[in-house]
């Protein structure tokens, strides 16, 4: 089994943002960052902030992975650091219908590859607590905690 990286085409850029957005919004609601009333709005404000280019953003790379079949199985959504020879991953996603076949672990030693040929030095990523799931995925490819935030509700 093998995942291919390819540029995500423009076309799919808007539809992919746009549920994007929606879904960062739910994860920050759940991990109590922000409030349902604001979550939307907060995330397209983050968003816009962060790509105020859209899809030609300086240092922004939008990925699509594909399979052995030529299927789209998922996205990653990076930020490069040349001068830090540093990438981040804003988003990661593993299609729901391709989800529980390894495909996340798999797709992530691709990423490593494909940085590696890039000249990059160091793969950084957010990983919301309350995914258990990802986080011991990371966990298994080698990603150590550098900074943790922590709450009490009382």
């Amino acid at each position: 089994m093998s995942i291919l990286i390819t540029d995500m085409s423009e076309n799919d850029f808007a539809p992919y943002l746009e549920y994007s957005t929606k879904e960062y919004a739910k994860e920050k609601q759940q991990s109590g960052t922000w409030t349902p009333e604001r979550a939307l709005m907060n995330a397209r404000a983050e968003i816009s902030r962060l790509l105020p280019q859209g899809y030609q953003t300086v240092n922004h790379r939008f990925l699509s992975l594909v399979d052995e079949a030529g299927r789209k199985v998922g996205i990653f959504w990076l930020h490069l650091s040349p001068e830090r020879k540093e990438i981040f991953i804003y988003d990661f996603e593993i299609f729901e219908s391709f989800r529980g076949h390894g495909l996340g672990q798999l797709a992530m030693q691709t990423l490593f590859a494909y940085s590696r040929t890039l000249g990059f030095k160091k793969i950084s990523l957010h990983v919301f607590a309350h995914n258990a799931r990802a986080y011991h995925v990371y966990q298994k490819l080698g990603y150590q905690a550098t900074d943790i935030n922590m709450s009490k509700w009382l």
